[in-house]
């Protein structure tokens, strides 16, 4: 049996790394309605953010998951990224985690904002936003 040159190894590797990304990753985003923060003591919950067709993320789980929101100018809030089994806190308006990986994909999220500090104003939240990376079950 002959050995492959240097360029066949290049394309069989490549092309197989290419060839398993391309059947198993994939993303969906979702974005909810604005939502109105009005207590320190008890969260406000966005709407459900789901996948835009079921079938899209069914089999796969999360990995990477990026979030955003938009809170008024100078206004800071508690703020946390939920599926029905657990929630994990956002350090910021935007930003990514891993803290979900392995969730199955197709799993609904929501947004829960609370205000900092009893007293503060009321917020409206904006922009809620998150991308899911998804893959195939491992």
């Amino acid at each position: 049996m002959k050995p492959f040159s240097l360029r066949q190894l290049c394309f069989l590797t490549l092309g197989g790394l290419w060839a398993g990304l391309a059947q198993a990753a994939g993303s969906w985003v979702a974005t909810a309605p604005a939502v109105q923060v009005v207590m320190a003591e008890r969260p406000a919950m966005s709407a459900a953010l789901l996948p835009p067709s079921p079938e899209l993320a069914r089999g796969q789980v999360m990995g990477r998951v990026v979030w955003q929101f938009e809170s008024p100018a100078g206004r800071e809030v508690n703020a946390w990224l939920c599926h029905p089994g657990d929630c994990i806190r956002l350090p910021g308006p935007r930003g990514q985690t891993e803290a979900l990986a392995g969730v199955p994909a197709d799993t609904p999220l929501n947004f829960q904002f609370s205000l900092q500090e009893r007293g503060q104003r009321a917020a409206t939240l904006q922009g809620l936003q998150v991308i899911v990376n998804h893959d195939d079950l491992q």
